[in-house]
């Protein structure tokens, strides 16, 4: 069971002491590269499939996962369809990924955690942005093309 990362800032707000907190946080600090790798291991996802569904460059792809290229919010947006996250798992492969967490303050990112949380495809999320006016993530891709599917 995930330990609750909410807990140690109830702690610190609540007076606890720093060495209690410390002693007692769920410290995870593996790298994009080692939680991407745990995650699609514990899913059973194999990372050919999770690139394939991303629609990344398969090069580009690997290097992301492999630690070696930094990926745009979008490409990490990509590489989150690709591994079929949750919203809250989609987030920490963005944090991770140094770019912001998905927000549910931001009309982008409504639509994308929409997406995420029915299970659709990165070209169905891009259909439904581009219905609503926003940007989408593969800005390339003409809109209603699922040749790509």
């Amino acid at each position: 069971m995930e330990a609750d990362v909410e807990e140690p800032w109830y702690a610190i707000t609540h007076d606890a002491d720093l060495d209690e907190v410390l002693a007692h946080a769920f410290l995870d600090e593996r790298n994009l590269s080692a939680w991407a790798r745990d995650s699609m291991a514990a899913s059973g996802m194999p990372r050919n499939e999770a690139i394939y569904r991303s629609r990344l460059n398969q090069t580009f792809a690997y290097q992301i996962l492999a630690g070696t290229r930094h990926a745009s919010r979008d490409k990490l947006l990509q590489l989150a369809f690709g591994m079929r996250l949750d919203i809250r798992d989609a987030s920490e492969l963005l944090e991770r990924g140094g770019a912001c967490r998905l927000r549910p303050d931001n009309c982008r990112d409504l639509i994308v955690a929409y997406a995420l949380h029915h299970g659709v495809g990165i070209e169905q999320c891009d259909d439904l942005l581009w219905a609503h006016g926003e940007r989408t993530i593969m800005p390339d891709r003409a809109r209603g093309d699922h040749r790509s599917q």
